[in-house]
């Protein structure tokens, strides 16, 4: 709406008198998102079954996506690709998928007839007590609607390696994240999918990984990341020269990097090809994920 027909009530909410401003969005129509297609829920798992968190203040410890009514099976993708990328040494959180009949009151909403939610554990919760945690658009304050076009990863980098509480350990995590995330063709990991946590409410560290889906079998001609690395986006052009110009720019020493860039692709060859086969994601994804794969350049190839 214009900025002079939002109600008063909104701009003196919480005795604060607030200023309108319309802000124009230059959505990206083409990017992969589950926002409105995939409902999140935060449950409190007992004895194998998951419900609503209660309304006497207790917390929930796990995030339930229940399946998305436009895209086929992404509870099984998520759980494929995250569990690859754990293989290739990146931080992740307990992860399962539930079955729906598991999730206990559940708001009345018509979901796809799948059997599975992916569910996640809540690293950002100790018990019932919430542990402060902020993504890079709120670090770098973005608008939602920036986080694909007014950053990059270079930034975060620099970021992590001056400001972490460990700044090379995080680094090195962010630089094999990317490059797990070239390989497993997600092309969605944006300024909101990177986050520092703050678990002695003092000290930012990067948080584990979530969100990790290989958006390219939803997006049939995807060929990009989501922000630039080494002044690039497409995944069938960057190679280790693309890390190195990555590594240089934010200030980050190569030397440290390199290594971790060689684990990656060392775990990855040996054992995701394997791995792939005996996870649950579906036949004509994974045949799509090992196209990739053979596409990538020979720095990256499995």
């Amino acid at each position: 709406m214009e900025a002079e027909d939002v109600p008063e009530v909104v701009l003196t909410a919480n005795g604060r008198l607030g200023q309108a401003v319309k802000v124009i969005t230059n959505h990206q129509a083409h990017k992969f998102s589950l926002a409105g297609v995939q409902m999140k829920f935060s449950m409190k798992e007992r004895d194998g079954r998951y419900s609503l968190a209660e309304d006497n203040g207790e917390l929930g410890d796990w995030i339930i996506k229940t399946p998305s009514t436009q895209h086929v099976d992404v509870p099984l993708n998520e759980f494929t690709a995250m569990t690859l990328a754990a293989m290739a040494g990146v931080d992740i959180p307990e992860l399962k998928l539930v079955e729906m009949e598991k999730l206990d009151n559940l708001p009345s909403i018509k979901l796809p007839d799948e059997k599975f939610a992916f569910a996640i554990k809540r690293f950002d919760r100790n018990n019932n007590t919430r542990i402060h945690m902020e993504d890079f658009a709120q670090v770098l304050v973005k608008y939602p609607h920036e986080k694909y076009n007014s950053a990059n990863y270079e930034q975060i980098g620099r970021i992590l390696f001056q400001y972490s509480g460990d700044g090379l350990a995080d680094a090195q995590q962010f630089a094999r994240r990317l490059l797990v995330n070239i390989l497993l063709a997600n092309g969605d990991a944006h300024l909101k999918n990177w986050s520092l946590l703050y678990k002695d409410k003092i000290t930012p560290r990067l948080s584990p990984a979530y969100d990790i889906v290989t958006t390219r079998v939803y997006m049939r001609d995807e060929r990009e990341y989501a922000l630039n690395l080494g002044k690039t986006k497409e995944w069938y052009k960057v190679d280790l020269s693309h890390f190195e110009a990555w590594a240089k720019k934010a200030d980050i020493p190569w030397r440290a990097i390199k290594p971790h860039m060689a684990d990656v692709m060392d775990r990855a060859r040996a054992q995701w090809p394997q791995a792939l086969s005996n996870l649950p994601m579906k036949d004509g994804h994974k045949e799509l994920l090992s196209q990739h794969w053979q596409a990538l350049r020979a720095d990256f190839q499995i």
